[in-house]
């Protein structure tokens, strides 16, 4: 047995003792013939060293040596962080039912009391609002996942009510993710809950357009942050983060926003998180001009959006957090193959490992690499839907 540094393995070799993470958890067990492929995905992890058996190195060229045979065994499963429990569609459970009637109820809530705040003066209830709001993360008692809901619900009905719940929702999650404190949990949420507010000010036939705006009514509908932070400032009970959500929700750290091109620190913590969320459903919510996108092309659209406009760790987190979701979800790609995700790849979040129905291996990662660098005769493939 001997100890060599993880940059120095080579696929053939044979791991002599556990390979252990940093907080103990087995990721390669003893005894796995090394692959290209797991020696890759050993080098996201903390890990500097491994035991090797001492001059016993396998030929992969044998079908017994298959990257592909390997993945069946269950003892290198943790390796491709696979989820053993099946999955369970949303649309199929009574949680999921509960969820939406109790969504559908909160935005009918959220409609009534801000036209009658608006057209017959009466108190805006934002609180009572953000407390229906809240309950929606919840359900007897236990957790609901947030983004699971969110994709099996939308329509292309879909209201400005329904999309600032879901993205008070989302920014809720993303919060937490970033361990944010309680209170400021909360203050994310109603951010959210609010930031488009300034949208029921514009003409309806703007708002409400069926189609491509046109550069003057694109620049119509760029007025509702103003207008939305102007309409929240009649309330004196609405915090300043929210106002500024709503005014704040379309800038990039960049610069490269609206409505004043604010970078970086002068944009408000609590904006970023909306921003990133504001889009994030956008994009996966399906419009009567267009299809919903797969979530894990607006994860790519992020990555290939630069970085840079949002604030890093915001992004990072989120991009993280939010591919991991849809771990052991089934998918389909563009080839018409489908597959289950069974690891996320820490360096590119939006191109997954994914096992087939005939239990082949495709790493979306390797196969974009490959497309670039015509190594392949194999065409890029990527996730088209979550299933």
């Amino acid at each position: 047995m001997r100890q060599i540094p993880i940059s120095a393995l080579t696929p053939g070799m044979v791991t002599a003792e556990d390979i252990v993470s940093f907080d103990h958890v087995t990721i390669v067990p003893k005894g796995i013939i090394l692959t290209e492929n797991i020696i890759s995905r050993l080098e996201g992890y903390a890990i500097y060293y491994a035991h090797i058996e001492d001059d016993l190195v396998v030929d992969l060229s044998t079908p017994m040596a298959n990257p592909a045979v390997l993945m069946q065994d269950a003892s290198i499963t943790n390796l491709y962080n696979l989820e053993k429990q099946p999955e369970i569609k949303p649309t199929e459970n009574r949680q999921f039912q509960r969820f939406s009637q109790s969504f559908a109820r909160c935005a009918e809530h959220y409609e009534a009391n801000l036209m009658k705040s608006l057209y017959r003066n009466e108190p805006f209830r934002a609180n009572e609002l953000l407390k229906e709001t809240m309950a929606l993360l919840h359900q007897d008692k236990q957790e609901v996942s947030i983004f699971d809901m969110l994709l099996n619900m939308h329509n292309p009905e879909d209201s400005v009510y329904n999309h600032c719940i879901d993205v008070a929702l989302i920014s809720n999650v993303l919060s937490r993710w970033l361990r944010f404190s309680e209170t400021d949990q909360m203050m994310a949420t109603a951010c959210g809950l609010f930031h488009d507010v300034g949208k029921f000010m514009l003409p309806t036939g703007v708002l409400c357009k069926p189609g491509k705006l046109t550069p003057d009514e694109f620049e119509i509908v760029k007025t509702h942050t103003t207008e939305g932070f102007h309409l929240l400032g009649r309330y004196s009970s609405i915090p300043e983060p929210v106002k500024n959500a709503a005014l704040m929700h379309h800038e990039k750290c960049d610069g490269s926003g609206y409505p004043y091109g604010l970078k970086g620190d002068d944009i408000d913590r609590f904006s970023k998180i909306v921003t990133i969320a504001d889009i994030f459903d956008a994009m996966t919510s399906e419009r009567v001009y267009r299809a919903a996108m797969c979530p894990f092309s607006v994860i790519k659209y992020f990555e290939d959006d630069g970085i840079q406009k949002y604030e890093i760790k915001y992004i990072l987190t989120f991009l993280e957090n939010v591919s991991n979701t849809y771990l052991n979800h089934r998918v389909t790609l563009s080839n018409g193959m489908e597959g289950n995700v069974i690891f996320i790849n820490p360096d590119n979040f939006s191109k997954p490992v994914v096992r087939m129905e005939n239990n082949e291996i495709i790493d979306l990662q390797k196969s974009y690499y490959q497309s670039m660098m015509q190594l392949s005769n194999r065409k890029n493939i990527s996730i088209e839907t979550i299933i």
